[in-house]
């Protein structure tokens, strides 16, 4: 057995290096964190066997469960490294561009992390289906993370002859998705629907669609309400749209005016309210709306965030615009996005339902109820129907 010891900046560096040396058929022992000469460095601990042959570079030997198992605890003690680092420099205001470079590499890692458990985990339970599957739904935009848990889920829930070929594990990995998505409630639909949201998501055309459906296909009496006297245009493009639809529109630039609006729409089957789409980080902004659409009747509010943005900043709006105690989510632009599997990530951290999905400008068609197994088939990457 040939051993070795590597430093590397990251753990791909490493990887790279080991392959180099040791050839394709190294085994990673171990992993940790060190201190360099400037920055944190990765050591990793790799072996060759000069004599048999081991498992493929990069792999783990799934067959020798308490290798596997210590490889994992080597990965968790150098994440739980990493994230001590990070503490110290979040406390530290003078280390934000020292902490963009850690988070990066932290990234990398549990990427690579994801990739050993998740793979592990699949080959534990069968002979390399579910590791298909794996790849298919990171591709189609889902977290490593969210998937290795899912892996994980099956490897505990169901045996290997259960699980049996492709489309048998297809057919669960589907039915556990689904059940992941709460389902909007129907018999809790309140009159009055305000739809928040970060600026650039499509509100007012979302607002627009629905406005449509209601009128002219369920034939309900509508009356529309826009708070959204910030964006250029946004009155007169609503106010085009109740024109085309023919249903009553109102404008509401403070409190006093939009409770008066709703006085006046009170024989309305359905009240569709707009606000302006500014930044989530604006706090200030976000308290002041919330107080200007507090009203005496029932309130249904809907978060509207667009697929095109990043699972980052679209948490981040989740978040911040929790003060609104939204209701359900409204995903806005899955005809621009190319890896609808990030609706997963975000509706398993948000936790709240999701009644549709936009998927174009066209007023009204563009717009989709939604159930959790038409979710499903989006993070499959299938079509809705």
């Amino acid at each position: 057995m040939q051993v070795k010891r590597f430093e590397a900046t990251n753990i791909r560096e490493a990887l790279v290096m080991i392959k180099k040396d040791l050839g394709p058929d190294a085994v990673v022992l171990s992993t940790k964190k060190i201190k360099g000469p400037k920055n944190f460095l990765v050591e990793v601990i790799a072996a060759r066997d000069v004599q048999d042959v081991v498992a493929p570079f990069g792999a783990v030997r799934f067959d020798e469960r308490d290798e596997v198992l210590s490889n994992h605890r080597d990965q968790l003690a150098l994440f739980k490294a990493e994230m001590d680092e990070l503490k110290t420099l979040i406390a530290d205001t003078r280390g934000v561009i020292s902490l963009r470079g850690e988070l990066a590499e932290l990234k990398e890692t549990i990427n690579a992390f994801f990739d050993v458990l998740g793979m592990g985990r699949s080959k534990e339970q069968t002979t390399g289906h579910l590791a298909r599957i794996y790849y298919h739904l990171i591709g189609n935009g889902v977290s490593k993370a969210r998937v290795c848990r899912l892996m994980g889920d099956i490897a505990q829930d169901f045996p290997a002859e259960e699980v049996g070929d492709y489309e048998k594990g297809i057919k669960i990995v589907e039915e556990m998705i689904a059940k992941s998505f709460p389902a909007p409630a129907e018999r809790t639909q309140k009159r009055v629907k305000v739809f928040v949201g970060p600026t650039g998501v499509g509100k007012t055309t979302t607002l627009a669609k629905l406005a449509a459906q209601y009128a002219v296909t369920k034939k309900m009496n509508i009356g529309l309400i826009t708070t959204d006297t910030y964006r250029i245009a946004a009155v007169e493009q609503l106010k085009t749209y109740a024109r085309i639809i023919g249903i009553p529109f109102e404008v509401a630039s403070e409190r006093e005016i939009f409770k008066k609006s709703l006085d006046h729409f009170a024989g309305k089957d359905i009240i569709l309210i707009d606000t302006p789409g500014r930044s989530s980080s604006d706090g200030n902004y976000l308290k002041k709306l919330k107080e200007m659409l507090t009203a005496d009747v029932p309130i249904e509010t809907n978060l509207l965030l667009s697929l095109t943005s990043s699972q980052e900043n679209s948490m981040d709006a989740a978040v911040r615009f929790g003060i609104f105690d939204y209701d359900h989510v409204i995903f806005t632009k899955l005809d621009e996005c190319t890896r609808p599997g990030l609706i997963y990530d975000l509706a398993s951290q948000i936790g709240k339902p999701v009644s549709h999905v936009t998927n174009g400008q066209n007023v009204p068609r563009d717009i989709e109820k939604v159930s959790p197994v038409q979710l499903t088939k989006l993070v499959m990457g299938k079509s809705l129907h």
